[in-house]
């Protein structure tokens, strides 16, 4: 569950779902960094972020954690 920014009607936040997997490594510990990849299942909930942008990642509280956006792919058909 991402916060990219997206609002309800009412003004709430609408959170998003992406498939997530760490690059590189074969796991990703509390408090460690590493390059993941998203695939959003409703992509066009996420096509207004742009390189930069910080999203915030949610499971439970507190937040799980942060990504900075540092690539754009389109959709696979």
């Amino acid at each position: 569950m991402w916060d990219v920014g997206n609002r309800g009607a009412g003004g709430e936040r609408e959170l998003s779902i992406a498939r997530l997997w760490v690059e590189y490594a074969q796991k990703l510990g509390p408090g460690e960094t590493a390059d993941v990849r998203l695939a959003p299942l409703s992509p066009e909930r996420w096509r207004h972020l742009k390189c930069g942008d910080v999203i915030t990642m949610h499971e439970a509280r507190p937040v799980a954690g942060t990504a900075t956006v540092i690539e754009i792919l389109p959709p696979r058909t």
